[in-house]
């Protein structure tokens, strides 16, 4: 007889179901939407498609949220879900693996 399969034998830890491996960092990163002036989140995850992190400002779920990020220009995401004081973000054009991987390493070296 076939044992029922779990959901971890469909989905590993790294992806969390999602289609883009996610990263643990944590880092201050600044944030804007688009009538608003910067202020600090912090970014507790980040993949080629989007990223997690805490506000302390309140963000319309409904607005752009531009991202400012170490070394790259302004990106621009989405707002997909929110949890009390948690985004979570998909960004307007997916980052190139390489970029991924470049923001990593100085958020790590800054973080």
């Amino acid at each position: 007889m076939q044992q029922p399969h779990s959901a971890n034998e469909y989905h590993t830890p790294q992806t969390d179901g999602r289609h883009a491996v996610r990263e643990a960092v944590e880092a201050e990163i600044f944030i804007r939407q688009s009538d608003s002036q910067l202020f600090r989140a912090t970014l507790s995850d980040l993949s080629v498609s989007g990223f997690r992190m805490t506000s302390y400002t309140h963000l319309d779920p409904k607005k752009l949220v531009y991202i400012r990020l170490p070394g790259i220009q302004t990106l621009s995401a989405t707002i997909k879900w929110v949890d009390y004081q948690d985004y979570g973000c998909a960004f307007t054009n997916d980052l190139h693996p390489a970029v991924l991987e470049h923001l990593i390493k100085k958020l790590r070296e800054f973080g």
